[in-house]
């Protein structure tokens, strides 16, 4: 075993620790200051799992060291065990998805502030678990019964080995027939050689994967149709966005302009105060009526998107006090150069998108690719010093979970059919950290499994490219969405999308309050 790589992903661990504890007391909210400990230690572990998850990969490369036997002789490689190392690493992920987060969503939301007991709230969220989990177990055992089968298709090619040296062949040769080398020093050239010489047979193997691979595999599909739509927004609207607190950053007001900006918040605060009270009294009466079953689904289903815009007029109207402020009173202290880092981030993140685009234009989506592009970037880091690749495949893969959270907050301010949680410094409850950190580790195996087909050179002898990259993709019933690569089309399709519409529509603005009423007196008169 390699006890630097050992030790590297102890310290690696801790310091995500260390980074994790930072952020949930800057972020956390007065409220939630001493209390949520349960909480707030599931989203500690949590975070650090869905960051530490993205880090393997690149450990896993490590511990292979580019030599594809590493799974049968473990002398010239690191050592690790990582096929087991993954399948704890998403058995665990999988255990916080359908049964702790859940449960801890259920138990927070449960307090409504009113004095709840705790053996109440308990009962509550046990309730909702219980129907969770079992619906969860049961499609999970009933898929693997009787879809568990993987069917990997086998090429066939005729060679004669004779003491440990590749001998004739049937046609062409490796390079040099009369002085054959050892056949562990066989080269990828010396294979493609072969490929293209030798007669071969196409067979088919069918074999059951293992629980755990199953579960992995369920997870991940699960979890791309968040990820496709999610990250495919998020590609475009983070650069966007962090253009935007600069190009829309606090400007000095004289009195007079702060004076009428001040009217149009009290204006706003008004009309949300009495939508609130409209709200109120809309809540009130559909108690007090006798709905049928459909009447009470469709009046939810609209009272949902109501309360949805009137969250986010209520966030937006925060947001626009706060820079008011700073327009005028606080003036002073605002530091000029919060909106150049903004600029530098978005120009980052603009190239970081940029660069994800070509490279499943340039070598996921042709068949052959046109290019290796970012493996041969990663591969040229780790001939000279390594740990630049590592970092590099660390930035690209987190930068895709950031931009599955800002994908899920910008729908949200959008369309309205999703309840905002929104990640604000000093103001986020635990609830939308609980939110945030399930989309997070549901997108997660997505994210490490899009990075595996994307550096596929990179990650060509790890044990992750393995499971993926063969066991998962020809699993059947899923075999069908890895080969015709529909989810890749997907994501590239929503980013395009949302890339065109941000275009037109950069800035985000707050739910219309005249339109709110109306749906609110629609609603009392339905």
């Amino acid at each position: 075993m390699d006890w630097f790589l050992v030790a590297v992903a102890v310290v690696g661990f801790l310091i995500l620790l260390v980074i994790n504890v930072y952020l949930i007391v800057a972020y956390q909210h007065p409220d939630d200051k001493n209390e949520a400990y349960f909480p707030k230690f599931l989203i500690l572990i949590g975070f650090t799992l869905a960051q530490g998850s993205v880090l393997l990969l690149p450990l896993d490369v490590a511990n292979n060291a580019a030599y594809t036997g590493c799974a049968y002789s473990s002398s010239s490689c690191g050592g690790l065990n990582m096929s087991l190392v993954w399948e704890i690493i998403y058995l665990t992920i999988l255990t916080y998805v359908i049964l702790l987060i859940p449960f801890a969503i259920f138990y927070y939301e449960s307090d409504d502030g009113l004095g709840n007991a705790k053996n109440s709230m308990f009962c509550s969220a046990l309730k909702y678990e219980i129907v969770v989990l079992v619906c969860s177990v049961l499609t999970l055992v009933l898929m693997y019964t009787y879809l568990g089968y993987t069917e990997i298709p086998v090429s066939t090619y005729a060679l004669t080995v004779v003491d440990n040296t590749v001998g004739s062949i049937t046609a062409g040769s490796w390079t040099d027939t009369s002085n054959p080398p050892p056949f562990s020093d066989l080269t990828t050239t010396d294979f493609e050689n072969a490929e293209n010489a030798l007669p071969s047979t196409t067979s088919t193997i069918t074999m059951l994967v293992t629980f755990p691979i199953y579960c992995m595999a369920l997870l991940g599909f699960v979890g791309w149709f968040f990820f496709v739509f999610f990250a495919g927004v998020g590609l475009a609207s983070l650069p966007v966005d962090l253009i935007c607190g600069y190009v829309y950053r606090p400007r000095h007001m004289d009195a007079i302009e702060f004076a009428e900006a001040q009217l149009s918040v009290r204006t706003r605060v008004n009309e949300l105060i009495e939508i609130g009270e409209l709200l109120k009294r809309e809540r009130a009466a559909k108690e007090d009526s006798s709905q049928g079953y459909w009447a009470r689904r469709r009046g939810n289903k609209a009272d949902r998107q109501t309360v949805n815009k009137f969250k986010q007029a209520v966030y937006m109207l925060e947001n626009d006090v706060e820079e008011l402020k700073l327009c005028h009173e606080n003036y002073a202290s605002y530091n000029p150069l919060i909106p150049i880092f903004n600029l530098f981030l978005g120009i980052i993140a603009m190239v970081l998108s940029l660069l994800w685009i070509l490279q499943i234009c340039l070598f996921i989506l042709p068949s052959p690719p046109l290019t290796p592009f970012l493996n041969d970037y990663f591969e040229w880091f780790d001939t000279w010093f390594s740990l630049f690749g590592v970092i590099s495949v660390a930035v690209f893969s987190f930068y895709l979970e950031c931009c599955v959270v800002k994908g899920c907050f910008k729908f949200g301010v959008r369309f309205f059919f999703i309840t905002l949680h929104p990640m604000k410094l000093n103001g986020t409850y635990m609830n939308s950290f609980l939110f945030n950190l399930g989309l997070i580790l549901l997108c997660s195996l997505p994210v490490v499994q899009f990075s595996t087909i994307a550096f596929a050179d990179y990650a060509r002898f790890t044990n992750v490219n393995q499971i993926f990259g063969v066991q998962i993709k020809y699993l059947q019933f899923f075999s069908y969405f890895w080969t015709t690569n529909a989810f890749i089309y997907a994501i590239l399709g929503m980013a395009v999308l949302s890339t065109a519409y941000l275009m037109c529509k950069p800035r985000d603005l707050p739910a219309d309050p005249v339109k709110l009423r109306e749906n609110l007196k629609m609603n009392r008169r339905r």
